[in-house]
């Protein structure tokens, strides 16, 4: 399942999993899923957990990296954006 990233983001909300942007790296086929509140106005999962919610709706989904950005000038030190970078198992032996 080769998709573009806006098919890919579509996809995953059909599924409950709401990102913010998907794109897919040509070169490597690899889908980089950014998850953020417009205006980073509230804090929001870490990268580890929509990578977990991936993983559950997509079992095919191999993680390769995670991220979070971290508000380090606010008290609680809050996740305002996170980024998930993944592949599907069946797009790697096509």
């Amino acid at each position: 399942m080769m998709l573009t990233g806006r098919a890919m983001r579509r996809h995953l909300e059909t599924l409950g999993v709401v990102a913010q942007k998907i794109v897919r790296k040509r070169e490597t086929g690899d889908y980089v899923a950014e998850f953020f509140v417009p205006e980073m106005a509230v804090a929001i999962p870490p990268a580890d957990e929509w990578a977990g919610r991936i993983m559950e709706v997509l079992p095919d989904a191999k993680i390769i990296n995670t991220h979070d950005t971290v508000a380090a000038w606010r008290p609680s030190r809050p996740v305002i954006y996170a980024t998930v970078i993944f592949k599907l198992i069946e797009d790697m032996v096509a």
